[in-house]
This record gives C-alpha cells, structure tokens and sequence, in this order.
C-alpha cells in the first residue's frame, strides 16, 4: 500500500511539473531561426525562467532575404579553395580544371604546383603523382574542406592545399 502511495505522489508531482511548462512559450522558441539562440530559448523555458520578447520578436518580424543575384562562373573558380566558411563552400564548384604551367618541388618529395588559372596548390605528403608541365589536371573538393588533384587521363589522385 505505501509503494502504490508513494507511486501516485510521484506521479501526481510529475505531471505538476508538467503542466508548469510554458507551451506557449516553447512554440514561440521554435520560431527562433539562429541555433544557438532558439537553445538558449529552450534552455529558458526548462529552467522556469521568462523569454526576452525582443528574442522572439526580432524572429518573427525578420525581414525576408533578397535572393542573391547568381555569382560569374570566372569568380567561382577564382575562390576555389580559399573559401573561409562551410556554408560559402557548398554553394561553390565541385572541381575545377587547369592546365598544369610549373612544377617545383621541396626537400620532402612535395610538389607546388602553378596553374594557368593563376592558382598555386601544394601537395600534401609524398604520394607519386607524374603531372608534369602543360598537363591538364582537375582539382576535386572532397569532405571536410579537402581537395583532391588528378591528371585529366587518369585516376590517380593526391591530396593538395590551395596557398594562393
């Protein structure tokens, strides 16, 4: 008889906190565009504190984007590779292709190489890659900001890093 007692107190309590739970205010929560701030919302409601109407108004109220005029395909490939964030990268090309104009190489076996596009990719370990000069090749971007470079007839790839 106690166990049961003890169950119903429980659960009685339970569902009192339950029902203290704003609902209105985790709708208005789930109006919040930004990540962060749309948790910090919900982290409020949880935690019985009040949301700052600013928040959920300034949400609400935000005027919609104009859409972005579409970028010149010259100025995609001119950035690939140097994009700073995830988000401009995925609106970008998947690969490029260049025609190889210079070749160096460091004490390590890496090869820097000049492209006729003006960019300059150096190459990331010392894996065997035979592009040579006025060989055409495709730079492949990969996951997690990575590139990838391979001979236009081949299916050999390297891993490379755009410097300039």
């Amino acid at each position: 008889m106690k166990k049961i007692l003890m169950t119903t107190i429980l659960l009685l309590s339970a569902s009192g906190y339950a029902s203290q739970i704003n609902v209105q205010a985790l709708e208005a929560c789930s109006l919040v565009e930004n990540d962060l701030k749309r948790l910090m919302c919900y982290d409020k409601v949880i935690a019985g504190k009040k949301i700052s109407q600013s928040v959920t108004k300034t949400e609400k109220n935000k005027p919609a984007k104009a859409p972005k005029v579409a970028e010149k395909p010259q100025n995609k490939a001119n950035e690939f590779g140097l994009e700073k964030s995830k988000q401009a990268a995925a609106k970008k090309l998947d690969e490029i292709r260049s025609t190889v104009v210079k070749i160096t190489k460091n004490p390590r076996g890496q090869r820097t190489f000049t492209l006729s596009n003006d960019q300059i990719w150096k190459q990331k370990g010392s894996d065997r890659f035979t592009a040579k000069e006025g060989d055409e090749v495709i730079i492949i971007r990969g996951v997690f900001d990575s590139f990838r470079m391979k001979k236009a007839s081949t299916n050999r790839l390297i891993q490379v890093k755009r410097i300039q």
